[in-house]
Order: structure tokens, then sequence, then C-alpha cells
């Protein structure tokens, strides 16, 4: 058993705005700096200890990573070009609300099957998904107790698949709402087809941890 620590990078100046980030770089803002620190602590004062770290090459999500290292001595911080954010295409750099007022019928023609949404010269959450399976399923063989640091929507798709779940088509954009900036998900295996194929079975066991004062989409 494995248990995979998803952590959401620190806030950007797009998360302020509701655009979607997409695979564009952006810097953490002032308040996402102090949500990387609280990040730290929480970490910290729940005995978390981490023997590996797992992000994108990007920021917001390689600054969180580094940060959250500098804090677990020793930890590497392995920078891997599958957990780049899912690939919006066109959409990326736009308001959320513009974009479902512009193209109305992606979602209408994706309600039953969210997970198949292209944007314009993007990918869909399920190619993302296929893309990063073999990665995770690689670390969770070789770790006990590691981390992800990871934007969403990547990172509502890692969970979905992980609690064997599909997405609604109203988290597709920006992930899942109300969801906290560390959570402690345990598992043997990571399989991309419970996601693209909606299977339904009994949820991976799954615990949340919830870092104050840091507000998640």
């Amino acid at each position: 058993m494995s248990t995979i620590v998803l952590i959401r990078p620190g806030e950007t100046d797009y998360d302020d705005q509701s655009r979607l980030l997409g695979t564009l770089e952006m810097p953490l803002n002032a308040a996402g700096v102090e949500q990387v620190s609280a990040i730290v602590r929480h970490l910290q004062q729940k005995g978390i200890r981490l023997e590996c770290i797992y992000t994108s090459p990007v920021d917001p999500a390689c600054s969180t990573a580094r940060a959250i290292a500098e804090a677990h001595k020793g930890v590497k911080v392995k920078e891997v070009e599958e957990l780049r954010n899912v690939d919006q295409g066109l959409w990326q750099g736009l308001p959320e609300a513009d974009v479902r007022k512009r193209y109305p019928q992606f979602f209408r023609n994706g309600k039953e099957k969210p997970h198949t949404i292209r944007p314009p010269e993007g990918e869909t959450l399920g190619d993302a998904c296929e893309r990063v399976h073999k990665v995770i399923n690689k670390a969770i063989r070789k770790y006990k107790v590691w981390a992800m640091v990871v934007p969403d929507p990547i990172a509502s798709v890692i969970r979905c698949t992980l609690q064997e779940r599909g997405i609604t088509v109203a988290a597709c954009l920006s992930g899942e709402n109300g969801r906290e900036a560390v959570e402690l998900l345990e598992t043997e295996n990571f399989d991309s087809s419970c996601f693209v194929n909606h299977e339904s079975r009994e949820p991976a066991k799954v615990s949340s941890d919830t870092v104050s004062g840091q507000s998640v989409k």
C-alpha cells in the first residue's frame, strides 16, 4: 500500500481572476507564497515524512514542490513532464465563465462523458489521465509515502481515478470545488480505466487533511 500526498500548489493571479491555467507557466502570487508556507507547516505538524516529491516542470507546481522539499531535508523533487497540467489549448488564459458562454456546445455534448471534452488544440481529461498512468504506478511501486504537487484540473483527474469514479462536467475545467490543499490517498494501483470508462466500484480508502486559510477550487 502506498500513501499519495496530493498537494495543490499555491495560487496565482490566474486563480484570483478565475482564468484557465492549463499548461501555461505562472508564478505564485503573494497569497500563494503564504499558502505554500501553510502547507509546509501542516505537513510538519502532521509528522508526514515524504520519501519523494513528484511535480510538473512548470510553475506554480514546481516552486511549491521545491519549497516543500526545502523543509524536508534530503527529499528529492522529481520534475516529470507527464505530470504537466491538462492542455486546455485555445482556452488557456481565458476566464472560465467566458469559455462556458462562448463554447456551450462542448459542455452540452460532453455532459454524459466530461472526460471526452476536447478544447480546440488541446487534450481531453481522459488523455491526461492515460498520460500520467505509468508515472504514478511506478512511484506507487517504489515509495510508501510520497507527494504529487499538481494543479487542477489534473489534480482532480488523479483523485477521481484513485477513488474509481468519473468527473462532473461542472468540474472539467477548473477541478472539483471545496477540495483541501493537502489530501492523503492510500492505494495499491492507479488504473486510468476507472476514470475514462466511469467504472463504478468501491472507492479507494481516502482521508483528507485541511490546511487552514487556503481555498482550493
